[in-house]
């Protein structure tokens, strides 16, 4: 009996550790996206500021279209760099993920078949 308890013991240990690690990835993934949602509305703020005191400058229609248009340029690249963050941290976060339930469990914990 004090065999099947040390295995059981030892099978929880390593579910506790896995569940730990687990958190600790998650929370991980969470701090980086927190941070770089931060960051994106900080940067977002900055620049409406500054694209406004741009359009302000415009004096006729054709000057504001083209400035328009850089900014929607500009825009578009920032959203996909964001996407692309965004992206890498999901990745990074699956793949400390799999690592963690990749674990082997013993095999020979009792009433197993």
């Amino acid at each position: 009996m004090n065999h099947v308890s040390k295995q059981l013991t030892q099978a929880n240990r390593a579910g506790m550790e896995a569940f730990e690690t687990m958190a600790v990835a998650a929370f991980g993934a969470l701090e980086r996206m927190a941070a770089l949602n931060l960051g994106a509305a900080r940067n977002l703020l900055e620049q409406r500021g500054s694209n406004s005191r741009r359009m302000l400058t415009a004096t006729d229609p054709q000057s504001v279209m083209s400035l328009h248009a850089g900014l929607i340029l500009e825009d578009s690249k920032q959203a996909m760099d964001y996407s692309q963050r965004v992206f890498e941290i999901s990745c990074q976060a699956g793949e400390s993920m799999s690592r963690v339930l990749g674990m082997r469990i013993p095999e020979d914990i009792p009433g197993q078949q």
